[in-house]
């Protein structure tokens, strides 16, 4: 069985030949830099460490890793790594580890901190020397008292996300001749991978309020400028759905899944209301998977962090196929209940093994007592494609992270 077929079966609550495993396909359930920088290390990897995503500090998994590991999907990002002499520069880890980044990303090291503009030299993010990640530090409608009354992308795109993830991707898409070679990379990729593809899209209607207000702004927003709240969404819709149509039309056919990401829930519960999200974002969500659907034959897939549970119906309602990355350490996520309340009508993309505790700071064993525990709950009947929740950060032992999928590959035979 191939592994795009595996993980069909899987997002179509079947059993296969094995559990189907996954490292990197979405972003926010990858790897470390400097995690991949030890195993790199460990294993004799002859790819180098390409930093593709700056803000999170993240690597491509890389063919030799996957087969290691047993990884049945990817981000089609990875086509377009091209030349790494051409399109990346090196550059150094918090560690001092050799590591390459894109080079159309601006990065500069100004004193004891790092920052990061957009293509327009808006200084965007900041890593401080002392830190792994990066942090936001623009937020174009912050200091306003409301929503403006014309909303413009153009204005609003200067947030540190909206700086592209990959060398060559749709935001960098600026001519027709870029287009054509955008779809055609996809196509010829199809063709040399058995691999599950998944092409990120994004598309985040909350997050993106909090990018462009702050996150206590637009909160006050949804209370004291419906108005305005609506108008942006309404804008975003109209923004992602042209984005949707002219992906679709021509690679639907060579993507399996389709990722956006809108993270609705805290630690200890939902950002809001339930029947608010219900209200207010459902509808957008409803138009853009109904769109995936009635166009392609593509699983739409979530990534949400937090406690969702509450809202887990609602997107199931909307057309979420899957959902990633089933953070269990939150309030009201326990595995079990998710499986049996949920579990016929969306797939688990994660919850295989804590980051928030186990997966750090844990024994191998159990790391590898914790990964049979949860294929033991999500696996039965399918539903379930093996992950851990959310990145491997980079305090993980190495013998832990070869417990997790060494013990996912072994265990996971139907």
């Amino acid at each position: 069985m191939t592994s795009r077929e595996r993980v069909r079966m899987a997002c179509d609550h079947k059993e296969a030949d094995r559990l189907p495993i996954d490292c990197g396909a979405m972003r926010s359930t990858g790897i470390s830099a400097l995690t991949y920088n030890r195993l790199k290390e460990e294993l004799g990897l002859k790819q180098p460490c390409l930093v593709y995503d700056f803000q999170q500090q993240l690597a491509y998994v890389g063919d030799e890793l996957r087969e290691r590991f047993h990884v049945d999907a990817m981000d089609v990002g990875e086509a377009f790594i091209g030349d790494i002499e051409k399109d990346w520069r090196p550059w150094k880890l918090p560690d001092g580890s050799d590591c390459y980044i894109p080079k159309y990303m601006d990065v500069r090291k100004e004193g004891d901190t790092i920052y990061l503009y957009d293509s327009s030299g808006v200084k965007v993010g900041k890593q401080p020397i002392s830190s792994l990640y990066c942090d936001q530090v623009n937020w174009p409608y912050k200091d306003m008292e409301e929503l403006p009354e014309r909303i413009v992308p153009e204005e609003y795109a200067h947030t540190l996300w909206d700086v592209p993830c990959m060398p060559f991707n749709l935001d960098l898409v600026n001519s027709e001749e870029d287009y054509d070679k955008y779809v055609k990379t996809i196509k010829d990729f199809r063709k040399k991978t058995d691999k599950s593809l998944m092409i990120a899209i994004g598309q985040s209607f909350f997050e993106f309020g909090t990018f462009i207000r702050g996150t206590e702004n637009f909160l006050c927003d949804i209370y004291e400028d419906r108005e305005g709240v609506e108008r942006l969404l309404d804008t975003l819709e109209e923004t992602y759905l042209a984005k949707l149509e002219r992906v679709l039309k021509d690679v639907a056919g060579d993507v399996d899944i389709i990722t956006f990401g809108d993270d609705l829930g805290t630690q200890n519960g939902p950002y809001m209301n339930p029947e608010l999200i219900k209200e207010l974002f459902a509808p957008h969500y409803k138009k853009l998977w109904g769109y995936v659907h009635d166009h392609s034959d593509c699983k739409t897939f979530m990534h949400c962090c937090g406690s969702i549970a509450p809202v887990m119906g609602t997107l199931i309602d909307a057309g979420l196929d899957i959902i990633n990355p089933v953070q269990t350490t939150a309030v009201n996520m326990d595995p079990v209940m998710l499986k049996r309340e949920f579990g016929k009508d969306i797939t688990f993309w994660g919850g295989g093994c804590e980051a928030q505790g186990v997966l750090s700071q844990g024994t191998p064993q159990q790391v590898s007592d914790q990964v049979k525990e949860r294929i033991e709950i999500f696996g039965k009947d399918g539903g379930f494609v093996f992950n851990q929740v959310h990145n491997i950060l980079a305090d993980v032992p190495l013998e832990n992270v070869f417990a997790l999928y060494d013990t996912a590959y072994e265990y996971g035979v139907y």
